[in-house]
């Protein structure tokens, strides 16, 4: 253990100013509970749903049909390159196996 290692162990109060071990137990914090909330009934719950749904900033159609058509785009465009690199590697490992 180096100087800069000890000087700071002394700080924290691991070691003594002779380097032996102290036998401070290390202060614990107690963890904070949350409050303790009373339960609402399920007819409650479900009219908070209906009022955080009402806070959704919702797609409108033109933007569903933009995005599903991106998404469609880019899965075609996947499809082809994996279909692409297996195509070729099948062939080179062919080419190599035949010597």
């Amino acid at each position: 253990m180096n100087r800069q290692m000890k000087r700071m162990m002394e700080r924290q109060g691991q070691v003594d100013s002779d380097g032996a071990a102290t036998q401070k137990a290390p202060e614990r914090r107690p963890q904070a509970r949350p409050p303790h909330a009373e339960r609402s009934n399920i007819a409650e719950f479900f009219g908070d749903v209906q009022s955080e749904l009402r806070k959704v900033v919702w797609p409108s159609r033109r933007e569903v049909i933009n995005y599903a058509s991106l998404v469609f785009v880019m899965l075609v465009i996947l499809i082809a390159a994996i279909f692409g690199l297996d195509y070729v590697l099948v062939h080179g490992v062919n080419f190599l196996m035949k010597k």
